[in-house]
């Protein structure tokens, strides 16, 4: 994914306090792995200084002082004493209030749709005690070495021979490095898996098998530490999380100063200022346009539009077709969004016939021609339009260039003509209604807030909350209704529409509670930051169940309403204000009738949709995102490490820790789901929670 830089070439560095800069970063944790092939003895010189703090050490490559250190038993007791703190998942991450263990897990099989810590190299971090952070860098400073990424500890499990001269070479005597490697193989198990839960540690509640499962997340060192050396690299977009106490999280939060990065894509979701048709007809009647011109001058456009000019100088004829594929899919998009107040409009005349004659008063503009030509002559409209689009990149400073390009003009027309031949084909109903299903149900809930819902889905990812959140909150709701209509009912999938989603500034302050060693103290456990954002959001929901249990659903509504829960993803969750939406929980049977609702939600919006692209590294996610603007990022579900087992304070009789997995979601807009049709709705746009003996995870139906 990363370039990795050759120890050889820091030696060679004159400049002391510039090595000693080059040397603590190239070993750090957040860039890419140093290359020590056949600089063995330095690389150790380098690691056994790095265990002293900063002002003891004039130079990393002070031989005198690394022969002394490594003759310095008690010192480098010390330094191995840490190795039984390595692990390969974090538990005290986010919270430092979890002590005494440490997990050590293998890999958990690959998925093609998720990114786990089986789609990198495995690593480990260390955490424990903040004090002992310098002398824990002499086993847990990864480095590549022969085409491998190793740490001292891995090395020495079964150590080579160059590493065994590196270490005489420093003094140690061959009895003594015999003694040191018996020490490492002690405290470094394949595995290592706490036999209780602590008591800080989170549980969630997911179902297995005939009931339910506990499982404690946890941060994967490698995935992590992936992330921070594509962010030092800058290739994704990213915020920080921040750790007042960063030595007591891990050796990784220390090297970061606290500042420990994440994947940042929220929903693109648009403001809600073009609702009326009466509003957008009087800004043309005032000269002012309608169409979303801002979306021109966005960077994701303009980068596609400079790729496509560039295609000559990619040498490779298959990197030439994905270049050109992924430019004319974000020229598609942002076309899209530029088109959508114009064709929302639009339909928005096709369904209310008394509309057109009050748009006499802007006859004889490309909005006029736009809203009331046929379909089959809407295609027509692609050399106005084309010339509109033109204008635009012509008077915007950051776009002339590219205004009426020879090279540009046939890719623009395609991807204008490719928006008219959707709408010419008008496939948002079907030919005939069909016949409702029995024994199933659609939960159309509308308007629903949310107020500081967790946008750190999991380490990794900030942006839309959790997958898992909404299946969580709507099993919640299942339950809940289960209980007072005495039914079986079971809610299987859910569909997700965002209408609004804002970021929440500032941390939350922790709540009051019994603390200290003995739980005596009635004070605030320490502030851990976060990310928190408000949506509001409109869902839908596939109920199954037996034909009585749904005929006494139909006649029980209100118990619905009762039934809904007041918390999601961690914040809390409203119905609407009953002077907006007075009907906002409805039960359909027709999913025609439902979709006649759908098709009218607003472009501002987004459906939160699976997708199918597979990604095999952490550089095909990043690639992915970059290539299509509508893609998000997203907790997704949980990989397990290892089997579900009995475990001392657990809240299920089955217990295991599992790992966070990245997903991805596309953004699609309302415009796009409504003239795609109601059957491409019904059979894409919906989620189910797929559960497996190792991994729990959202996919779509």
């Amino acid at each position: 994914m990363v370039e990795h830089t050759n120890l050889h070439s820091l030696l060679e560095i004159t400049d002391v306090e510039g090595r000693n800069a080059a040397l603590r970063r190239a070993f750090s944790t957040f860039t890419a792995y140093v290359d020590v092939t056949n600089d063995e003895v330095s690389a150790l010189t380098v690691l056994l200084n790095l265990t002293y703090p900063k002002k003891l050490v004039d130079d990393l490559l002070d031989k005198k002082l690394a022969k002394k250190t490594l003759g310095n038993d008690k010192h480098i007791d010390a330094c191995v004493s840490e190795v039984k703190w390595l692990h390969t998942h974090n538990l005290k991450y986010p919270d430092i209030r979890v002590s005494k263990q440490r997990l050590i897990a293998q890999h958990p099989p690959k998925h093609p749709t998720v990114l786990s810590s089986a789609n990198c190299v495995q690593t480990f971090g260390w955490s424990h005690d903040a004090a002992k952070v310098n002398q824990a860098k002499l086993f847990t400073y990864h480095f590549k070495w022969k085409g491998g990424i190793y740490c001292l500890a891995t090395i020495l499990l079964q150590p080579p021979k160059q590493w065994k001269a590196a270490f005489q070479a420093l003094g140690m005597p061959t009895a003594k490095f015999q003694n040191l490697c018996g020490r490492v193989i002690g405290f470094l198990p394949a595995d290592d898996i706490p036999h209780s839960v602590d008591k800080y540690s989170t549980q969630v509640h997911m179902p297995y098998r005939d009931g339910y499962l506990a499982l404690t997340p946890v941060a994967s060192h490698a995935l992590q530490a992936e992330l921070q050396q594509a962010a030092t690299k800058k290739l994704g977009r990213f915020t920080h999380i921040e750790f007042t106490r960063p030595a007591a999280v891990s050796e990784l939060a220390a090297s970061l100063g606290g500042r420990v990065r994440a994947l940042h894509y929220p929903p693109p979701t648009l403001p809600k200022n073009t609702g009326l048709s009466q509003f957008r007809l009087s800004m043309v009647q005032k000269g002012k346009p309608v169409i979303n011109h801002k979306q021109l001058s966005q960077s994701q456009f303009l980068s596609a539009l400079e790729g496509l000019l560039s295609l000559g100088s990619t040498l490779a004829l298959k990197q030439r077709r994905q270049q050109k594929v992924a430019c004319y899919k974000r020229i598609r998009s942002t076309l899209t969004v530029w088109l959508a107040p114009l064709v929302e409009w639009r339909l928005d005349v096709k369904e209310s016939s008394h509309s057109v004659n009050e748009l006499e008063s802007i006859r004889g503009t490309i909005e006029y021609q736009f809203l009331t030509c046929s379909d089959d002559s809407i295609c027509e409209l692609l050399t106005p339009l084309l010339s509109v689009l033109n204008s635009v990149l012509s008077r915007l400073a950051t776009s002339q260039k590219y205004a009426f390009h020879q090279r540009l003009m046939p890719a623009l027309k395609s991807c204008i003509n490719w928006q008219l031949v959707r709408l010419s084909k008008s496939s948002d109903m079907p030919k005939s209604a069909l016949a409702p299903e029995k024994n199933q149900r659609y939960l159309y809930l509308k308007g629903i807030r949310v107020f500081d819902a967790q946008a750190l889905s999991n380490p990794y990812c900030v942006g839309l909350p959790s997958l898992t959140a909404v299946w969580g909150m709507m099993h919640n709701f299942q339950r809940r209704l289960n209980e007072r209509l005495g039914s079986q009912l079971r809610m299987s999938s859910f569909a997700w529409f965002i209408n609004r989603y804002s970021a929440v500034p500032g941390k939350k302050l922790p709540e009051l509670g019994m603390h200290g060693a003995k739980e005596d103290q009635f004070r605030r456990p320490g502030i851990v930051d976060g990310r928190y954002c408000d949506l509001e959001f409109d869902l839908v929901i596939h109920i199954d169940g037996y034909e009585e249990d749904l005929s006494r659903l139909d006649k029980q509504q209100g118990l619905v309403m009762s039934s809904f829960p007041a918390s999601f993803a961690g914040g809390v969750m409203h119905p609407p204000e009953l002077k907006f939406a007075v009907r906002w929980c409805e039960l359909f049977h027709c999913e025609t009738a439902l979709f006649s609702l759908l098709k009218r939600l607003p472009s501002s919006g987004k459906w939160i949709m699976p997708t199918e692209h597979s990604m095999d590294t952490l550089d095909d996610l990043l690639q992915l995102l970059k290539q299509n603007a509508s893609l998000c990022p997203v907790m997704s579900g949980f990989m397990l490490l290892g089997s579900p087992t009995r475990r001392a304070q657990a809240l299920e009789s089955l217990h295991c820790y599992a790992e966070p997995t990245i997903g991805v979601v596309e953004c699609s807009s309302a415009i796009d789901i409504r003239l795609k049709g109601q059957s491409h709705f019904f059979r894409k746009a919906f989620w189910m929670l797929d559960v497996k003996e190792n991994s729990i995870l959202m996919t779509g139906i």
